[in-house]
């Protein structure tokens, strides 16, 4: 797997725990999986205090804007109230952890 966007590809976002009230990572990732739209393709990487997610995309710029949207928009969910996306992902730069 790559972490850039060309088509075909998957693009790496990173969420984080941002303070202590943020549940497991374990308990978070199913709750993150569960609430991303059904036609998202993607796997995570879990650790203790970050997860690692990677979405598919098509390769259009629509596209990797539409796979960061749904994931800020799952992320306000009160469930998963302590996590947040990576500044670095959020930019589409998120780097080895």
């Amino acid at each position: 797997m790559t972490d850039d966007d060309t088509p075909g590809r998957e693009h790496l976002l990173v969420t984080v725990r941002r303070n202590g009230r943020g549940a497991a990572a374990a308990t978070t990732v199913v709750r993150l999986l569960g609430l991303l739209p059904a036609d998202r393709v993607c796997t995570a990487e879990l650790a203790q205090d970050a997860i690692r997610l990677r979405v598919e995309l098509d390769g259009t710029d629509a596209d990797r804007a539409a796979a960061h949207g749904a994931v800020r928009r799952v992320l306000a969910d009160r469930a998963l109230d302590g996590w947040a996306l990576d500044g670095r992902a959020e930019n589409g730069r998120a780097e080895e952890h």
